[in-house]
Formats: structure tokens, C-alpha cells, sequence
């Protein structure tokens, strides 16, 4: 087998792969011999039909068979020769027909990993806020859980709004001196409202709209101006100013139940004292993972700053595919419009594309570093993690090893185990500064 090696991109090669007419003789008669054991000709007992009959009745399955075992022999050898690490399928392009006693020729299209020097990993500085679960953050997480199980009490007629309070308020919206559905058919929500419950916090509704309700009671009625956010999820008017009318129904006020035993009760826990144990854990754990995530995300940054290298493009397109699916899904999760959606789409590709960059960066970058350190996988810690998610997603081990392998799971599973184990290398590794945490408002 002769092969050509042309550097099309630094992740994209051309392999001009070509067999002897020898080699290629020998292959079709293997493959008919194949064929004679199975094949089933009337007269003749099954597998035992003369082989030039077989040839002659098989030609078509006999050469495409032929020509698929080549290309993939051609494909295993000659990536092994130039010591290329192929990332996904080659791509067959020019293949010659096959013939007995005449070269088969082809060219195939490798995407392979990127070349690049690997960056000290070592000794990464990173900065971590440590966060420590007070008297301050207790009361405010029990103020939280307290107000999830509020009740509404009507202010007395003439009392005023005042901050925490609710609002019911009836209200209609222009923008640019004409109703809002001019503009954006679809926003009724934001265009008109009665009996519109607002509770008078920063940003319950629009950003700087409940602040301007302090201070009114039942019947009175005000003018509201507020800009719509850049971000807004109605695109035509993210960034231009919004006019409300606004009459104020009836002012309410919060009421928090106690805390106490029976208050502990509506979440599950036996008395106060365990629900403040349960809350105290939780705050603990969060901090915990929230800190991890603070420290791998710097340590990615950290290396991503020092390296920039080229990466597969079908691999890359497919990454940045399966990031903007998520998103997409999400934001249909939470009910956002499709047409809304589908205005965003160039941005939401624009931000998966760069994710699913640094995504795959970071990966061949901690393949890199597990291969240097010679850190590895074992099938018991593959087991053990299957384990884990059939007991966590509550499905038969056998039915969830089946899914893994039908959609190549084991080996996401792998690259996950392995890059925890990079990143406790490199978290062992780094020079960890401490300092506390800016108080929450």
C-alpha cells in the first residue's frame, strides 16, 4: 500500500491511499469465498456453489464489500504510517473501481487533533472567595423560605405602598408614542394588564418600575417611565423607553408566618431546628460548588489564555450545534416565544460558537496534560460512574449500559473521569489565594 500525505488546514489532512492490483485480487477472492458459504443457489446445497458461479451472480455486493473492507484497511493503515490521531470519520473522495489485477486508488479527508505545545499547568493562580454561612445569610434564607408561604393582607384605604409591599395595579404601555403591539404584536403582557399583582422590590418587574409606586394608594394613578433592558426578551424593544399608565387597585401587605415548629413543618422537617440544620447544609453545600466552579473556571481561563491553536472544523460545527440545541431548549422551557427565539438565533449561534471554541480547546488541552502525566481511566471507575447514574436516574443498570453504547456514552463517561482527574491534578497544583466574600445586599 503506497500513501500520499497533503496538509490541507493544521486539522484537516488528505490521505491519497492506493493498493496493488495484487492486493486487490486477493480481496475480491476473500470476499467471494465469504459469499460462497452463504450463499443459497438453486441447484446446489447452501455454501457449496462453485465460486466462479458465485462471483458471477455477486459481482455488485462482491465489489462493494471488496471496496469497503480497502477503504477501511487503507484508512486504519495509513493514519497508523503518518502517525496521525484521526478525530472522527474520513471523508471518501476520487476512488478508483475495483478491479482484479488493477490498482484501487482513493483519497480520504482526516480531520486530526491539533499540534500545539502544551502550556505550563502548573502553579496556576487563581483567587478563591471564601464564603462562611452566618447569623446574616441564615436570616436570609429564612426570610426567603418565610416568604414563599406568605399571606396578603389589604392595607388599610388611604395607606400608602411602601417598599416589600404588593401592588395590584391595572396599567397600559406605549413605546415611541404608540401601544406597544404597534411594534410587537405579540407583547400583550407588557402593552396591557389589570389586576397586575407587583411586588415593590428591585427588579420584580421591570428594572426601576416598583420603585415608583412607593408612596401611592388605592385609586391613585401615575405616569412610569422605564427602559427596557438591552437584553430584553422582546428584541424590538430592548433598549428604548417604555410609558406606562398606571392605576394603583388596592395596596397589600406581606404577611410572614412565625417561625416556629408548625412553620417548619410546611417544608418537610420535624421542628425548626432541623429545618435551620437542613437549610444551614444546603448553603454549604452551594458554597462548596459554587467555589469548585469558580476555581475550574479560572483554571480554564487560565490555560485558554496561554495557548490558541486550531481545532476540527466537523467537530467544532458539531459542538457548536449541540450548544445552541441547549439553549434553544431552554428558552423554550421557559416559555419564550419561537418567534422570539428565532430573532436571536445569529446571537445565540454567534455565543455557542465561541463556548464550543473554548470548549474543545480546554479538552484537547486536558487530553494533553492526562496523556503527559499519564493519567487514566480504569473500567472499574467507568463501572462504578454507571452505577451511579442508573441508581441516580433510577434505571436498570443493563438498560442504561445499552443506552451508553448505542450513543457512545461509555466513552463521554471516560473523558469525564478523566478530566476530573486532570482538574484535581491542576487544582492540587495551583497557587490558591483566600479571601472572603463581598457581602451579599
Amino acid at each position: 500500500m503506497n500513501v500520499e500525505l497533503v496538509d490541507l488546514t493544521p486539522c484537516k489532512k488528505l490521505l491519497k491511499v492506493e493498493f496493488d492490483g495484487e492486493t486487490v485480487k486477493k480481496e475480491l477472492e476473500t470476499v467471494t469465498a465469504q459469499c460462497q458459504k452463504s450463499a443459497s443457489i438453486k441447484g446446489f446445497r447452501s455454501g457449496h456453489a462453485p465460486l466462479d458461479m458465485v462471483a458471477k451472480l455477486y459481482e455488485g455486493t462482491i465489489r462493494d464489500r471488496a471496496r469497503q473492507n480497502l477503504l477501511e484497511k487503507g484508512f486504519r493503515d495509513a493514519v497508523k504510517e503518518k502517525n496521525l490521531r484521526a478525530v472522527g470519520s474520513p471523508r471518501v473522495e476520487e476512488d478508483s473501481p475495483i478491479e482484479a489485477d488493477k490498482p484501487f486508488t482513493f483519497n480520504l479527508v482526516v480531520e486530526v487533533a491539533p499540534t500545539f505545545d502544551l502550556p505550563e499547568y502548573k502553579g496556576i493562580e487563581i483567587t478563591v472567595e471564601k464564603r462562611t454561612i452566618g447569623d446574616a445569610e441564615m436570616a436570609r434564607a429564612m426570610t426567603v423560605l418565610r416568604e414563599r408561604m406568605c399571606s396578603y393582607k389589604d392595607k388599610e384605604q388611604g395607606a400608602p405602598a411602601e417598599d416589600k409591599d404588593v401592588a395590584v395595579i391595572n396599567y397600559t404601555c406605549t413605546c415611541e408614542g404608540k401601544p406597544v403591539t404597534d411594534i410587537v404584536p405579540s407583547a400583550t403582557r407588557i402593552a396591557k394588564a389589570n389586576n397586575f399583582w407587583v411586588r415593590i422590590t428591585k427588579d420584580s418587574f421591570l428594572p426601576g418600575f416598583t420603585e415608583q409606586l412607593i408612596g401611592l394608594k388605592g385609586g391613585d394613578k401615575k405616569a412610569i417611565s422605564v427602559d427596557f433592558p438591552a437584553d430584553f426578551v422582546e428584541p424590538d424593544l430592548a433598549g428604548k423607553k417604555g410609558d406606562f399608565e398606571v392605576e394603583v387597585v388596592m395596596v397589600k401587605q406581606v404577611e410572614l408566618p412565625e417561625e416556629n415548629d408548625e412553620f417548619a413543618k410546611l417544608y418537610g422537617a420535624k421542628s425548626l431546628e432541623e429545618l435551620k440544620n437542613n437549610v444551614r447544609s444546603d448553603m454549604e453545600y452551594d458554597a462548596k460548588y459554587k467555589e469548585k466552579q469558580s476555581i475550574e473556571n479560572q483554571i480554564s481561563k487560565a490555560l485558554l489564555d496561554k495557548v490558541s491553536f486550531d481545532v476540527p472544523e466537523s467537530a467544532l460545527e458539531q459542538e457548536t450545534l449541540s450548544i445552541v440545541e441547549n439553549v434553544v431548549r431552554q428558552n423554550r422551557e421557559r416559555k419564550v416565544r419561537e418567534e422570539v427565539i428565532q430573532k436571536r438565533m445569529g446571537e445565540i449561534r454567534e455565543n455557542a460558537s465561541k463556548q464550543a471554541l473554548g470548549n474543545m480547546r480546554m479538552g484537547f488541552i486536558v487530553s494533553k496534560i492526562a496523556e503527559a502525566e499519564k493519567i487514566k481511566v480504569t473500567e472499574r471507575e467507568i463501572q462504578n460512574r454507571i452505577a451511579f447514574l442508573a441508581q441516580v436516574n433510577k434505571i436498570p443498570m443493563q438498560k442504561l449500559v445499552k443506552q451508553l453504547r448505542e450513543n457512545n456514552g461509555i466513552t463521554s463517561i471516560a473523558s469525564d473521569i478523566i478530566t476530573g482527574k486532570v482538574m484535581e491534578l491542576l487544582k492540587l497544583h495551583a497557587v490558591v489565594k483566600e479571601v472572603p466574600a463581598p457581602a451579599e445586599a
